[in-house]
């Protein structure tokens, strides 16, 4: 996945516009972790991105229009690479039947693939805060969010723990416990810091990553009563957003402010 600040700025056909919509872009996204959707005017985007106050209509045909762009381009752009987990935790599924191994095996996948896209986006510190303003002051965004990244995970989570305990996944135990899963993986976007102090992690890597979702892992077999998986060998494989390159690839990209 590249960066975002390049993916923004290749949007547009025209080159002349390129450079004016990504600065708008780059400083929305910074103005509307600050202040929220409603504490930033058109006029203050405007001053702030050093542009004409017509610019963002021009672009985006509104404020509404440019605050889902951030959005948009975001999931787009990770859209491969979710699309990819998916799959491999459903297909994990279906070989696994009611084998408890297999099962496991389909918690690390999936745990892999939840925090290791919150260790790519550890560079997106300023988009992180606006999925948190959403999720605290839930809006038209945090439907697109839920629908294009909760949902499907939570899915996935209530067939796993439904098949553990030999309950539909509709069912409402099923789907409670899913979702307190998901919450706690969840949580670790916003934690992190204190994470690092605790254990004096300055940084994500992949050999953290790795002890992370080891620990997750174990915690998420113990509770819904499957074998914790054998990690005597190397980690699964599975496709990631860090593995296809946000984090690793240290160059120029979008400011968002102090990394995680």
């Amino acid at each position: 996945m590249p960066p975002l600040d390049q993916t923004l700025s290749a949007r547009p056909l025209d080159p002349r516009t390129g450079e004016t919509r990504r600065r708008i872009i780059e400083t929305a996204l910074k103005l509307f972790a600050e202040h929220g959707f409603r504490g930033v005017s058109v006029r203050d985007l405007s001053a702030a991105a050093q542009v004409n106050v017509a610019a963002v209509n021009y672009h985006f045909g509104s404020k509404q229009g440019l605050y889902r762009t951030i959005f948009d381009t975001v999931l787009d752009e990770d859209e491969g690479c979710f699309a990819r987990q998916i799959e491999d935790v459903t297909a994990l599924l279906g070989r696994a039947g009611s084998d408890p191994v297999l099962l496991a095996a389909a918690v690390e996948s999936l745990a892999r693939g939840v925090l290791g896209r919150l260790s790519a986006f550890e560079d997106l510190r300023w988009f992180s805060v606006l999925v948190a303003r959403e999720l605290a002051f839930p809006g038209e965004l945090f439907d697109l969010l839920y629908r294009r990244r909760v949902e499907p995970v939570l899915q996935l989570l209530a067939q796993l723990v439904g098949t553990a305990w030999g309950l539909a996944p509709a069912s409402e135990p099923v789907r409670l416990t899913a979702n307190v899963l998901h919450g706690h993986m969840v949580s670790l976007a916003f934690t992190r810091p204190i994470l690092g102090r605790q254990l004096g992690w300055d940084q994500a890597t992949p050999e953290r990553l790795d002890q992370l979702t080891g620990t997750v892992t174990d915690l998420i077999c113990r509770a819904i009563g499957l074998t914790v998986p054998d990690r005597a060998g190397p980690p699964p494989a599975a496709p990631n957003c860090r593995a296809d390159g946000l984090a690793r690839s240290r160059v120029p990209r979008l400011d968002t402010g102090v990394s995680l």
